[in-house]
């Protein structure tokens, strides 16, 4: 069922056994206060050097290791997902904070620019703090979307302030007691617990100097409307109706395997999870059966046999199950559901009406939408009615074609032959276009969207004023207007 707020006490249950798992205290408004003050004048995190933040981060990931059991229990317990989902989460954030330390001493340090004609100068960029970023997350990931994001924050030197989902707050929790007794500097991160009550205080505050926000594409635009007011930057992940493609010369069997996967992995609840699959005619009934015959054989539930976790939260339950009673009983076909509760049974929906949620909405479930298409130019229209543009997989050999198609899909991420991969390559920048948000995470982008880009420049030598100030000779007019004639340009 989630968590319920009573009280203004977090009752964290876990969604199978309905189970009351912990009880939090919500974060009082006074003590958000005191805790971005006292980060804003905190300093001692920002003045380490790249690599001396790097040497911690790298602290930080060995005792992730050494605590992986306990992670891992804490993100079952209060997700109700599948032990390998929870692990594929350890293992995506162990490896991005390995990567990313890398990339951030290389992508962090300054870098010298050309001057053109003007030799006597020196020119850099160098890349420094905001101060405070304020990180909002949501409850289908507690550990890689909060983490992940926090970790490239604090690599460019900033405070971080993170609230989790209400829904998952343990894991945040947990992570925080980590940091604080192995890496120190427990005030370059602080952890605060409540509603979306709590994140507006955050968005709020004129002290925040930069906001990234991971959920719904409605409240990503109310942030993105309210940091608009004062100019405050914003990095929005938001939602998506991601599409894959299956081109007529696809490996058909890869390709199945890949839908599947990418459309029932956490149980649908992923913001990159397949929700629809655009397939070509010709080959459109031969998929179909083959698809629905797979995911028949699927069970959801929490025996270790099922293949599939449970719906994190009542209300995310209660949308899947919205969108599923508009589609009749001859326009889908399901798997099983093992054990009562927050389980919806894997299911294929066929030639759903172009007016119905499965279509226009993000489900955000364990349900897969197949469609046809006659030619290129439908395929495109199709994808972008929904105005969506997060990620997206196509499969297929011809590769001239593959990379036209994909050059008019309006995305931020885009795999071939492949799914998902790219969330779990850190170089990669990840983010969307359109009603999936905007701005990037990850890789050096990533990395840089949590920096003031500052540009300098400086003389090297100087013999005599600059010929473009007021107090020039006329000699200089002249030479200047005459030299133009002969440089090399």
């Amino acid at each position: 069922m989630g968590s319920v707020i009573k009280n203004n006490t977090i009752i964290i249950s876990n969604p199978i056994s309905n189970k009351v798992i912990d009880k939090i205290n919500i974060t009082s408004d006074e003590k958000i206060d005191e805790i971005i003050q006292r980060s804003k004048n905190y300093d001692k995190w920002s003045s380490l050097s790249i690599n001396e933040r790097c040497k911690k981060i790298t602290i930080f990931r060995k005792e992730i290791v050494k605590n992986k059991d306990g992670i891992l229990k804490i993100i079952v317990q209060e997700t109700g997902k599948k032990e390998f989902d929870a692990f594929i989460e350890l293992f995506t954030v162990l490896e991005h904070c390995r990567e990313i330390t890398k990339i951030a001493k290389k992508s962090l340090r300054s870098k010298s620019r050309s001057t053109g004609i003007l030799k006597n100068k020196k020119a850099y960029v160098q890349y420094e703090p905001l101060g405070i970023a304020g990180i909002i997350s949501p409850w289908n990931f507690p550990l890689v979307t909060p983490f992940t994001a926090s970790i490239d924050a604090l690599l460019a030197g900033n405070n971080v302030i993170l609230k989790p989902s209400e829904h998952t707050p343990l894991t945040s929790m947990y992570m925080k007691k980590l940091w604080d007794s192995k890496v120190g500097y427990n005030d370059a991160w602080n952890i605060v617990y409540g509603s979306g009550q709590v994140g507006e205080v955050i968005v709020n505050s004129k002290y925040i100097d930069i906001i990234s926000f991971t959920g719904s594409t409605k409240v990503g635009k109310k942030i993105a409307k309210k940091c608009s007011e004062v100019l405050k930057p914003v990095i929005l992940e938001l939602g998506g109706k991601d599409p894959m493609i299956i081109l007529e010369d696809a490996n058909i069997d890869r390709a199945i395997k890949a839908a599947i996967f990418g459309g029932l992995y956490n149980a649908g609840q992923a913001c990159i999870s397949v929700e629809e699959i655009y397939i070509e005619n010709s080959i459109f009934n031969k998929f179909s059966d083959c698809i629905k015959q797979k995911v028949s054989n699927m069970s959801s539930g929490e025996n270790s046999s099922d293949d599939i976790g449970a719906i994190i939260t009542k209300e995310n339950y209660n949308k899947i199950n919205m969108h599923l009673d508009e589609i009749s009983e001859d326009e889908k076909i399901s798997g099983s559901v093992s054990t009562k509760g927050m389980f919806i049974a894997p299911t294929i929906v066929t030639n759903a009406g172009d007016n119905t949620k499965i279509i226009n909405e993000e489900t955000f479930g364990p349900v897969i939408s197949l469609r046809s298409f006659k030619n290129e130019s439908d395929l495109i229209e199709k994808i972008h009615k929904t105005g969506y543009g997060l990620a997206g997989s196509i499969f297929g050999k011809n590769k001239k074609r593959i990379h036209r198609i994909i050059s008019k899909i309006k995305t931020g991420n885009i795999s071939i032959n492949d799914v998902f991969t790219h969330y779990g390559i850190t170089s990669l920048p990840f983010g969307g276009e359109g009603n999936s948000g905007l701005g990037r995470l990850h890789g050096k982008e990533g990395l840089r969207s949590f920096s003031r880009v500052k540009s300098v420049v400086e003389n090297k030598y100087t013999f005599f004023d600059e010929p473009w100030w007021f107090n020039r000779k006329k000699s200089m007019e002249k030479f200047l207007s005459k030299a133009i004639s002969f440089y090399k340009w």
